[in-house]
C-alpha cells in the first residue's frame, strides 16, 4: 500500500475514533443530566433529601455536568443555570424544619394539581395535551416504555415528567452501550429512538409545565425548572442539527 493512501486511512481511521469518543462523552453528559432532572422531579421533599441536596456527592456531580458542558457550542444559558440551581439547593441547617414544611407546601402546590388556579396542572403529558389524566398520550408513552424494554414502576401515571425524563437517561444509556458493544443495528434504533421521543413526546408539554413553575415562588423548583428549559432547548437545536446532517 502506498505510503500516502495508508497516511490518509490513519487520518480517517483517527477522525472516526475521535468522533466515536466524542459521542460516547455525549451521551454519557446526556444521561447524567436527564437522571439528575428525573431524580429533582420525583423526590417527595423530606430531611434526606435536603441532606442529598448539601451532600458532596450533589456537589461534585452538578461541577461534573459544568465540565461535561462547558464548550459545547450553545450551552451558556445552561451552564448559567446550572450555577443557578447550585445556589438555590444550598439549604441551611438552621430552621431546617421551617424550611422543608415551605418545600414540601410547594411541591404539593406545584406537582400535585390539587385544584385549577391553586397551582398549574400536575406535570402530565395526558393533561397538557388533552387537558385529563391517563389520556391515549399516557397509554403511547407506556407503550414506548415497553417496547425500549424498561419496565417503569411507581405511584405516578406513565407519562409524569419525571418517568419521561428518565427514559430519556436510559435511552442514553442502551445507547452507549450498543456503541461499546459495536452494535450499529442499535445504536441507530435507540438514536432515532431519543430524537422521535424527545420531538413527540418530552418537547410537546415539558416546556409548557417548567414555564409555569417559573411564575411560583419558589427558587429550587424554579431553578430545576429554569435548568430544564434551558437543556431542553440546547437538546432541540442538537436533535435539529443531527437529522439535518
Amino acid at each position: 500500500m502506498p505510503a500516502s493512501k495508508r497516511a490518509r486511512d490513519d487520518l480517517v481511521d483517527g477522525i472516526k475514533v475521535a468522533e466515536d469518543i466524542e459521542r460516547m462523552q455525549l451521551l454519557q453528559a446526556r444521561e447524567k443530566m436527564y437522571e439528575f432532572l428525573s431524580y429533582a422531579y420525583t423526590q417527595n421533599p423530606s430531611a434526606s433529601f435536603l441532606d442529598s441536596l448539601r451532600s458532596i456527592e450533589f456537589s461534585t456531580g452538578l461541577e461534573e455536568l459544568r465540565k461535561l458542558f462547558e464548550g459545547v457550542p450553545g450551552s451558556e444559558k445552561l451552564l448559567e443555570d446550572l450555577a443557578v440551581l447550585r445556589i438555590a439547593a444550598s439549604f441551611s441547617k438552621e430552621r431546617e424544619d421551617e424550611i422543608l414544611a415551605r418545600l414540601q407546601e410547594d411541591y404539593v402546590r406545584i406537582f400535585r394539581g390539587i385544584c385549577r388556579g391553586y397551582g398549574p396542572p400536575p406535570p402530565y403529558e395526558s393533561v397538557y395535551r388533552s387537558d385529563i389524566v391517563m389520556s391515549d398520550a399516557t397509554s403511547d408513552v407506556l407503550t414506548l416504555y415497553h417496547k425500549a424494554g424498561l419496565e417503569v414502576r411507581g405511584g405516578e401515571p406513565p407519562d409524569h415528567i419525571g418517568f419521561e425524563l428518565g427514559f430519556m437517561a436510559y435511552l442514553c444509556k442502551k445507547e452507549a452501550e450498543y456503541r461499546t458493544a459495536a452494535d450499529l443495528k442499535n445504536v441507530t434504533d435507540f438514536a432515532s429512538f431519543q430524537n422521535d421521543f424527545l420531538s413527540d413526546h418530552i418537547l410537546t408539554w415539558v416546556p409548557q409545565f417548567c414555564t409555569k413553575v417559573l411564575d411560583y415562588d419558589n427558587a429550587f423548583y424554579a431553578a430545576v425548572a429554569g435548568l430544564t428549559l434551558s437543556w431542553l432547548l440546547l437538546e432541540e437545536k442538537n436533535t435539529n442539527d443531527r437529522k439535518s446532517s
